[in-house]
Protein backbone atom coordinates (compact mmCIF):
# COMPACT_ATOMS: atom_id res chain seq x y z
CA UNK A 1 0.00 0.00 0.00
CA UNK A 2 1.04 3.53 -0.32
CA UNK A 3 1.45 6.09 1.83
CA UNK A 4 2.51 4.07 5.11
CA UNK A 5 -0.65 2.82 5.58
CA UNK A 6 -0.73 0.08 7.88
CA UNK A 7 -4.12 -0.71 9.54
CA UNK A 8 -4.75 -1.40 13.08
CA UNK A 9 -7.98 -2.88 13.96
CA UNK A 10 -8.60 -1.86 16.99
CA UNK A 11 -8.30 2.60 17.61
CA UNK A 12 -6.03 3.82 20.42
CA UNK A 13 -8.30 5.16 22.96
CA UNK A 14 -5.84 7.20 24.22
CA UNK A 15 -5.16 9.16 21.16
CA UNK A 16 -8.91 9.53 20.70
CA UNK A 17 -9.39 11.32 24.43
CA UNK A 18 -5.65 13.52 23.38
CA UNK A 19 -8.25 14.74 20.35
CA UNK A 20 -11.17 14.72 22.68
CA UNK A 21 -9.47 17.49 24.29
CA UNK A 22 -7.79 19.56 22.00
CA UNK A 23 -11.36 19.40 20.31
CA UNK A 24 -12.98 21.07 23.98
CA UNK A 25 -10.19 23.42 23.91
CA UNK A 26 -10.45 24.46 20.50
CA UNK A 27 -14.29 25.43 21.35
CA UNK A 28 -13.56 27.01 24.20
CA UNK A 29 -11.03 29.22 22.23
CA UNK A 30 -13.14 29.99 19.60
CA UNK A 31 -15.92 31.54 21.73
CA UNK A 32 -13.52 33.37 23.44
CA UNK A 33 -12.74 34.97 20.04
CA UNK A 34 -16.52 35.42 19.20
CA UNK A 35 -16.60 37.53 22.63
CA UNK A 36 -14.07 39.23 21.07
CA UNK A 37 -15.03 39.80 17.99
CA UNK A 38 -18.35 41.42 20.01
CA UNK A 39 -16.79 43.55 22.06
CA UNK A 40 -16.93 41.85 25.10
CA UNK A 41 -12.99 40.68 25.23
CA UNK A 42 -10.18 42.90 24.46
CA UNK A 43 -7.33 41.89 22.36
CA UNK A 44 -4.63 42.01 25.11
CA UNK A 45 -7.15 39.49 26.89
CA UNK A 46 -7.70 37.38 24.00
CA UNK A 47 -3.93 37.68 22.53
CA UNK A 48 -2.19 37.19 25.53
CA UNK A 49 0.55 35.39 26.20
CA UNK A 50 -1.21 32.07 27.57
CA UNK A 51 -3.92 32.46 25.31
CA UNK A 52 -1.62 31.94 22.69
CA UNK A 53 0.03 28.79 24.36
CA UNK A 54 -3.27 27.39 24.27
CA UNK A 55 -3.67 27.81 20.87
CA UNK A 56 -0.61 26.67 19.83
CA UNK A 57 -1.49 23.49 21.87
CA UNK A 58 -4.91 22.65 20.21
CA UNK A 59 -3.32 23.20 16.84
CA UNK A 60 -0.15 21.05 17.51
CA UNK A 61 -2.27 18.43 19.00
CA UNK A 62 -4.37 18.30 16.00
CA UNK A 63 -1.83 18.44 13.57
CA UNK A 64 0.50 15.56 15.67
CA UNK A 65 -2.65 13.11 15.96
CA UNK A 66 -3.59 13.75 12.77
CA UNK A 67 0.11 12.44 11.40
CA UNK A 68 -0.49 9.76 13.80
CA UNK A 69 -3.45 8.91 12.28
CA UNK A 70 -2.07 8.70 8.72
CA UNK A 71 -0.44 5.24 9.99
CA UNK A 72 -3.59 4.13 11.00
CA UNK A 73 -5.19 5.19 7.47
CA UNK A 74 -6.20 2.77 4.72
CA UNK A 75 -6.50 5.60 1.72
CA UNK A 76 -4.74 8.73 3.04
CA UNK A 77 -5.46 10.31 -0.34
CA UNK A 78 -9.28 10.09 0.33
CA UNK A 79 -9.11 11.36 3.48
CA UNK A 80 -6.84 14.53 2.60
CA UNK A 81 -9.49 15.15 0.00
CA UNK A 82 -12.13 15.07 2.51
CA UNK A 83 -10.33 17.23 4.81
CA UNK A 84 -9.35 19.65 1.70
CA UNK A 85 -13.44 20.00 1.26
CA UNK A 86 -14.03 21.08 4.56
CA UNK A 87 -11.26 23.10 5.05
CA UNK A 88 -12.78 25.17 1.56
CA UNK A 89 -15.99 24.83 3.43
CA UNK A 90 -14.44 26.59 7.06
CA UNK A 91 -12.91 29.61 4.47
CA UNK A 92 -15.94 30.21 2.35
CA UNK A 93 -18.28 29.95 5.85
CA UNK A 94 -15.78 32.52 7.16
CA UNK A 95 -16.35 35.02 4.35
CA UNK A 96 -19.72 35.38 4.49
CA UNK A 97 -19.35 36.08 7.83
CA UNK A 98 -17.27 38.66 6.98
CA UNK A 99 -13.94 37.01 8.64
CA UNK A 100 -10.77 35.95 6.00
CA UNK A 101 -9.23 32.59 6.48
CA UNK A 102 -6.40 31.63 3.84
CA UNK A 103 -4.93 28.02 4.79
CA UNK A 104 -6.11 27.57 7.96
CA UNK A 105 -5.45 24.35 10.05
CA UNK A 106 -7.85 22.43 7.74
CA UNK A 107 -6.24 23.03 4.40
CA UNK A 108 -2.70 22.42 6.24
CA UNK A 109 -3.95 18.86 7.58
CA UNK A 110 -5.51 17.94 3.79
CA UNK A 111 -2.47 18.51 2.27
CA UNK A 112 -0.24 16.84 3.95
CA UNK A 113 -2.53 13.39 4.01
CA UNK A 114 -2.04 14.05 0.19
CA UNK A 115 1.83 14.20 1.02
CA UNK A 116 2.01 11.33 2.90
CA UNK A 117 -0.08 9.54 0.76
CA UNK A 118 2.75 9.93 -1.72
CA UNK A 119 5.95 10.07 0.19
CA UNK A 120 4.83 7.78 3.51
CA UNK A 121 5.83 4.51 1.95
CA UNK A 122 9.34 5.69 1.39
CA UNK A 123 9.43 7.70 4.56
CA UNK A 124 8.44 5.03 6.92
CA UNK A 125 11.39 2.94 6.32
CA UNK A 126 13.49 5.24 8.27
CA UNK A 127 13.97 4.88 12.15
CA UNK A 128 11.38 6.72 14.07
CA UNK A 129 14.04 8.92 15.56
CA UNK A 130 15.75 10.06 12.37
CA UNK A 131 11.85 10.68 11.09
CA UNK A 132 11.48 12.52 14.67
CA UNK A 133 14.96 14.39 14.51
CA UNK A 134 14.82 15.41 10.92
CA UNK A 135 11.39 16.73 11.14
CA UNK A 136 11.99 18.70 14.14
CA UNK A 137 15.47 20.50 12.38
CA UNK A 138 13.45 21.16 9.54
CA UNK A 139 10.24 22.71 11.21
CA UNK A 140 12.98 25.26 13.21
CA UNK A 141 14.62 25.96 9.95
CA UNK A 142 12.04 26.57 7.60
CA UNK A 143 10.19 28.53 10.80
CA UNK A 144 13.14 31.19 10.64
CA UNK A 145 13.51 31.34 6.86
CA UNK A 146 9.48 31.81 6.78
CA UNK A 147 9.97 34.41 9.29
CA UNK A 148 12.33 36.16 7.50
CA UNK A 149 11.39 36.16 3.82
CA UNK A 150 8.82 38.75 2.14
CA UNK A 151 7.76 36.86 -1.21
CA UNK A 152 7.41 39.14 -3.89
CA UNK A 153 4.31 37.55 -4.79
CA UNK A 154 1.14 36.90 -3.48
CA UNK A 155 0.22 33.06 -3.90
CA UNK A 156 3.46 31.53 -2.07
CA UNK A 157 1.40 32.22 1.17
CA UNK A 158 0.32 28.10 1.44
CA UNK A 159 4.01 27.44 1.66
CA UNK A 160 4.69 29.82 4.74
CA UNK A 161 5.95 33.23 2.36
CA UNK A 162 3.41 35.88 2.83
CA UNK A 163 3.61 39.33 1.00
CA UNK A 164 3.23 42.72 3.07
CA UNK A 165 -0.42 43.11 3.79
CA UNK A 166 -1.54 38.89 4.27
CA UNK A 167 -3.78 38.23 6.72
CA UNK A 168 -5.82 35.04 7.92
CA UNK A 169 -7.22 34.76 11.23
CA UNK A 170 -6.18 31.15 11.03
CA UNK A 171 -2.76 30.34 8.95
CA UNK A 172 -0.72 26.99 9.40
CA UNK A 173 1.32 26.83 6.04
CA UNK A 174 3.08 23.85 5.17
CA UNK A 175 6.11 25.32 6.29
CA UNK A 176 7.14 24.64 9.33
CA UNK A 177 4.02 22.64 9.90
CA UNK A 178 3.72 19.67 7.63
CA UNK A 179 7.29 18.46 9.77
CA UNK A 180 5.23 18.83 12.77
CA UNK A 181 3.05 16.21 10.95
CA UNK A 182 5.67 14.27 10.10
CA UNK A 183 6.26 13.89 13.50
CA UNK A 184 2.90 12.92 14.62
CA UNK A 185 3.60 9.75 11.39
CA UNK A 186 7.02 8.53 14.05
CA UNK A 187 4.16 9.09 16.94
CA UNK A 188 2.06 6.40 14.66
CA UNK A 189 4.63 4.05 14.08
CA UNK A 190 5.62 3.97 17.68
CA UNK A 191 1.84 3.14 18.87
CA UNK A 192 2.05 0.33 15.92
CA UNK A 193 5.15 -1.02 17.49
CA UNK A 194 3.64 -0.80 20.81
CA UNK A 195 0.36 -1.68 20.04
CA UNK A 196 -0.10 -4.39 23.08
CA UNK A 197 1.16 -1.83 25.78
CA UNK A 198 -1.63 -0.70 28.46
CA UNK A 199 -1.49 2.65 27.61
CA UNK A 200 -2.38 2.03 24.17
CA UNK A 201 -4.81 -0.97 24.90
CA UNK A 202 -6.92 0.93 27.53
CA UNK A 203 -10.51 1.40 26.82
CA UNK A 204 -11.35 4.55 28.30
CA UNK A 205 -15.39 5.64 28.22
CA UNK A 206 -17.27 6.64 25.03
CA UNK A 207 -17.52 10.52 26.32
CA UNK A 208 -13.76 10.89 26.08
CA UNK A 209 -13.33 9.33 23.08
CA UNK A 210 -16.52 10.12 20.96
CA UNK A 211 -15.90 13.87 20.27
CA UNK A 212 -12.14 12.42 19.33
CA UNK A 213 -13.82 9.97 16.56
CA UNK A 214 -15.63 12.86 14.99
CA UNK A 215 -13.56 15.78 15.13
CA UNK A 216 -13.92 16.68 12.14
CA UNK A 217 -17.87 16.93 11.85
CA UNK A 218 -17.63 18.94 15.25
CA UNK A 219 -14.96 21.33 13.58
CA UNK A 220 -16.75 22.39 10.80
CA UNK A 221 -20.21 23.12 12.77
CA UNK A 222 -18.93 24.19 15.60
CA UNK A 223 -17.93 27.85 14.94
CA UNK A 224 -21.48 28.45 12.80
CA UNK A 225 -23.13 27.54 16.10
CA UNK A 226 -20.99 29.46 18.39
CA UNK A 227 -21.32 32.34 16.22
CA UNK A 228 -24.58 32.42 15.88
CA UNK A 229 -25.39 31.63 19.44
CA UNK A 230 -22.54 34.68 20.22
CA UNK A 231 -24.61 37.13 18.31
CA UNK A 232 -28.25 36.53 18.64
CA UNK A 233 -26.86 37.51 22.66
CA UNK A 234 -24.22 40.61 21.92
CA UNK A 235 -24.88 41.44 18.28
Amino acid sequence: MTGGQAVVKKRFDILDAWRTLAIVLMMVYHFLYDLYIFGILSADQLFSAPMNVLERFICGSFILLAGASARFSRNNLRHGLIVLAAGLAVEIGAALAGQTIRFGVLMLLGWSMVLWHLLGEWLQRLPGWSVTAGSGILFFLTRWWTGTVTAPVEWLYPLGFTAPGFYSADYFPLFPWLFLFFVGTALGGWCLEQRESKILTASLPGALTWPGRHSLLIYVLHQPVLYGVSYLIWG
